[in-house]
């Protein structure tokens, strides 16, 4: 059985104006009837290692101050018994998949076992553990950080 030709077009033809020789001088960022390029006339960057030193300072300053190491504390007091909550929770669960296959293999409703709804807990745990570190940190730290960043910035004028 032959095989049908099926015709050839040519592509559309570019509009107006799209089909001329790119201007070289344009491509290279020159704006014509300008002799250098726009980037030779701004005005050169304050050097950074003038302030370096200054700012450093500030920094050691404010967090040897009282309000930081507050912070840090209460960071701290969320964080760290969080994490061991968590990963304590997540220990017992691997270790309860391995040495009781037959309590984590025990239905509860239909093919839904015991396994399925600790597993499914750990995702639970996850968001209210979020949750819980996203509020201690709207009411705790947020207000004393927002004021050492003030003065930090303050003093970097």
């Amino acid at each position: 059985m032959p095989v049908p030709e099926i015709p050839v077009q040519a592509p559309p033809a570019p509009p107006p104006g799209l089909d001329a020789p790119i201007d070289p001088e344009v491509a290279r960022g020159v704006a014509v009837g300008e002799a250098e390029p726009a980037e030779t006339f701004r005005e050169p960057l304050p050097e950074a290692p003038e302030r370096a030193p200054r700012a450093a300072e500030v920094y050691r300053h404010v967090q040897a101050g009282e309000e930081f190491q507050e912070v840090r504390r209460e960071y701290r007091r969320f964080v760290f018994p969080a994490c061991a909550a968590f990963l304590a929770w997540y220990l017992a669960y691997i270790v309860a998949a391995v040495t009781l296959p037959g309590l984590m293999a025990h239905q509860l409703a239909g093919p839904f076992t015991v396994a399925w709804a600790l597993g499914l807990l750990q995702f639970g745990s996850t968001f209210l553990i979020t949750w819980l570190y996203a509020r201690h940190a709207r009411d705790r730290r947020d207000r004393l950080a927002l004021g050492l960043r003030w003065e930090t910035q303050d003093r970097l004028r």
